[in-house]
């Protein structure tokens, strides 16, 4: 819930710089639902923190 609580604040701000807004957008471009376009982004977001979290510890 929270996640999506994150792509909904995305959505209303419309930063154009963040990949993660990009990725929806495109993916909203493709035909993919909105709520599907939107799951996609959390994805995106999540790989995307797991990453940065773990250089992070290395």
């Amino acid at each position: 819930k929270a996640c999506y609580e994150v792509m909904q604040c995305l959505k209303m701000h419309k930063p154009q710089d963040d990949p993660v807004y990009l990725f929806m957008i495109k993916k909203e471009e493709e035909g993919k639902p909105l709520n599907v376009a939107k799951m996609a982004a959390i994805n995106k977001f999540l790989r995307i923190y797991y990453a940065r979290v773990m250089e992070l510890y290395k």
